[in-house]
């Protein structure tokens, strides 16, 4: 008997959090009609019961007073809205590939009502969107990650496109070997930054462009004091130079939102005239900062 009143309860709130949100509230009626397709048999008394209860452990069961009371979950752990731009996010990001970015809005889909996840679904719209073609990407970050917080060395070798669109290694199959910092999110994609072997110096390197990642059992101690937002607000789209310079710009003053977009709201700045103000930064001057301009 009590085994069949669990069972009865867990399938009442599973109805709740699937099928009613404030656009979408249930009966008694309907609970009941629920059940019965599962084959439950029970009555009203003995369901109003259980939704006291459910509202007694915490769950917010919101009830609408009327000749036939209604019900619906109310706050749930992520808002609409919340997840609307999680969706977006993935469904827009260049480092996600188009299968991999299905089964994860299918898991965001799951934390809202079936009728906010049809909406998920619709408002994705990925089909025109770039993917790339590299599966491994996922589990590429999964291991660097690991690498990062247990300081150990990873190996790797880094492709690149021809003027064909044929994807080769860089430097014939070179395995560069990295002490890995961190991954920073820029420009729509994910950069591992690390100190390089090769270059005896701190690289980036773009992860979708990884491959044969290894991680060794080699440990590192990381440059003392290197700060991983400071090297990427020197780098314009992520293109480098051999040396990093301070450089004051001379500004219109709308172009104010695009420094700050560019370099955060510490930017040191200074008004200039009326129409112009100064704002200092310190940048890696490549050909791509010099075309920023």
């Amino acid at each position: 008997m009590q085994k069949q009143s669990n069972i009865r309860i867990l399938e009442i709130l599973k109805y709740l959090y699937l099928r009613t949100d404030e656009d979408h509230p249930a009966t008694v009626a309907d609970i009941m009609e629920h059940l019965k397709g599962k084959g439950i048999s029970t009555v009203r008394q003995t369901v109003y019961g259980d939704l006291e209860d459910l509202i007694a452990a915490g769950i917010d069961v919101v009830v609408t007073k009327s000749t036939q009371n209604q019900y619906f979950i109310g706050d749930r752990l992520f808002e609409y809205p919340e997840l609307k731009m999680l969706t977006d996010a993935v469904a827009s990001s260049k480092i996600i590939s188009a299968e991999k970015t299905d089964e994860l809005i299918q898991k965001i889909c799951q934390l809202t009502s079936e009728s906010g996840a049809r909406q998920l679904r619709r408002l994705a719209a990925i089909s025109s969107r770039i993917k790339p073609h590299n599966e491994k990407v996922y589990y590429i970050i999964d291991g660097i990650q690991n690498a990062i917080l247990e300081n150990r060395q990873i190996q790797f070798q880094y492709y690149e496109y021809t003027p064909e669109k044929e994807c080769v290694l860089k430097h014939g199959g070179y395995r560069y070997k990295l002490d890995p910092y961190a991954l920073e999110w820029k420009n729509d994609h994910y950069y591992l930054i690390g100190y390089s072997l090769k270059h005896q110096k701190i690289a980036h390197f773009r992860v979708d462009r990884l491959t044969s990642v290894e991680n060794l059992e080699t440990c590192f101690m990381p440059v003392e004091g290197f700060d991983v937002a400071s090297y990427t607000n020197k780098m314009v789209d992520m293109f480098t130079s051999e040396s990093s310079k301070e450089v004051t710009l001379l500004c219109e003053n709308e172009l104010m939102r695009v420094i700050i977009d560019h370099y955060g709201e510490d930017v040191p700045v200074e008004r200039y005239d009326d129409g112009h103000f100064t704002a200092k930064i310190e940048v890696n001057p490549s050909g791509t900062f010099y075309g920023w301009i």
